[in-house]
């Protein structure tokens, strides 16, 4: 993965204020709070279910299942070390509805075959809650299919694309391969989604509190809400591109009803132009983000009970200004305070318009040590109900319980955004974790797999 180009050295400010007056010189305006109590207040769902306190763990893949999809011992551990970190909400990472789905040959898959390890890892990860803190998390698994960033068992990629597009069509997998593009028909279409409520119904017996329809970074059902260009029922109109996503809501509530709760994890926008992005200004070529349609989506989803929504993006690093996704790609400066300060800001302006909808952000990591200051203020401020971090469960999985025991994060346990994690899975094609503050387990696999190749 390409290093970004950090508009200050957030490691060097020493406090709120220092924070804020830098922060003020790129016209960031981060929500910001010296109190980070108000993370300790539970979350109730339209369910009545409740998380018991406002931050959680967002799906981040250790790409480390078994060759069978089952969870591994490393799975195990991870979860068992986030049960006992204290967040409120465990949102277990995305596994694959179906073999051709996986985005690495060691991505987890639900099936018959793989329910009772993955019942299992709920039942221990919840009982080193309640062995910690008389309770245990709300639990979310993510079901996803790969689409275009689908991988054979040999890292060979095999994607499934729902429409041609030229400004992803150059690597369709996540250590840059290019594959040969196969365009999903409307038959496999209506298969993947067979596939998602099959999956909600195992993962049901699994033990899970929600299910998530994954509908953000590359994968397959992002792909259809930005299917402008596709011709048939699952492309063109609103109501066409998002068809397969209230199919999948309205098969799961047919064979599950109110049993187990629907949530999605749903890019704000694609910082990708239209006609092949989504949430982006209805010019071809400009890179802008228009909300009108991820509000749209985010109402209807909450009028059908799916009330948690984690607004995400492509990733949170990307401005959905200049040159977006682009920039990955053509080797340009990537400014990551300024995007994730986008992409909280459009989590801000959708909540507001989305009564009744309980949404988590994305972005904490990049913030170091303040990501707590930023995560309560902006509960305060009513820009979420929820503070979402994702590779600070890697670095440090008991992130919750020193905000909540502490009132601070320690800057010696962060993660420090130095992307080795990715480097293990994008060079290395191997198991991944955090190589700086879990070096005992991820030291040696870099410097075997990275290092060394």
């Amino acid at each position: 993965m390409k290093k970004v180009s950090r508009e200050f050295n957030i490691r060097g400010i020493k406090d709120l204020e220092q924070l804020k007056k830098v922060t003020n010189e790129f016209n960031i305006d981060y929500p910001v709070s010296e109190d980070v109590s108000i993370l300790a207040e539970p979350v109730k769902l339209a369910s009545g279910k409740v998380i018991p306190n406002s931050m959680g763990i967002h799906p981040l893949e250790g790409f480390d299942g078994t060759e069978e999809g089952a969870p591994s011992e490393y799975v195990f551990r991870r979860y068992e070390r986030y049960a006992r970190g204290g967040a409120g909400l465990i949102w277990y990472e995305s596994i694959s509805i179906c073999e051709e789905g996986r985005c690495n040959p060691l991505q987890m898959i639900i099936k018959k075959e793989t329910v009772p390890e993955l019942k299992r890892l709920v039942d221990r990860s919840n009982a080193a809650a309640v062995e910690e803190f008389g309770r245990r998390p709300y639990n979310v698994l993510q079901l996803t299919h790969s689409g275009r960033r689908s991988v054979d068992k040999n890292w060979k990629s095999t994607p499934l694309a729902i429409t041609e597009n030229p400004y992803m069509d150059d690597h369709t997998s996540m250590d840059g391969q290019k594959g040969e593009l196969q365009i999903a028909t409307d038959e496999q279409i209506e298969l993947i989604i067979q596939q998602f409520i099959d999956g909600a119904v195992l993962a049901a017996e699994a033990g899970f509190d929600s299910v998530d329809v994954k509908v953000c970074h590359e994968y397959i059902l992002r792909e259809l809400l930005s299917a402008f260009t596709r011709p048939g029922k699952f492309g063109g109109s609103f109501e066409n591109r998002t068809r397969a996503l209230f199919d999948i809501i309205h098969g799961i509530r047919k064979k599950l009803g109110n049993s187990i709760d629907i949530c999605v994890r749903l890019n704000a926008y694609d910082c990708i132009p239209y006609p092949y992005g989504w949430g982006m200004v209805k010019e071809e070529g400009v890179m802008k983000p228009d909300l009108e349609e991820p509000i749209k989506l985010c109402r209807m989803l909450v009028e059908e009970g799916v009330d948690l929504i984690n607004l995400s993006t492509m990733m949170p690093r990307y401005s959905p200004y200049g040159t977006g996704l682009l920039a990955e790609h053509n080797d340009e400066d990537i400014r990551p305070f300024t995007g994730v300060y986008n992409l909280l800001k459009a989590t801000r302006d959708i909540k507001a318009a989305v009564p009744g909808g309980v949404f988590m952000c994305t972005g904490l990591t990049w913030l170091d040590r303040f990501g707590a200051n930023v995560g309560a203020g902006g509960k305060k401020e009513g820009w979420w109900d929820i503070a979402g971090f994702g590779r600070q469960g890697f670095a440090y999985p008991d992130f919750a319980r020193d905000i909540l025991e502490k009132g601070k994060l320690d800057r010696n346990k962060v993660c420090i955004t130095c992307d080795k994690c990715y480097d293990l899975i994008q060079i290395g094609h191997t198991r991944t974790g955090c190589v700086a503050r879990d070096h005992e387990v991820y030291l040696p696999m870099y410097r075997q797999y990275v290092q060394n190749k």
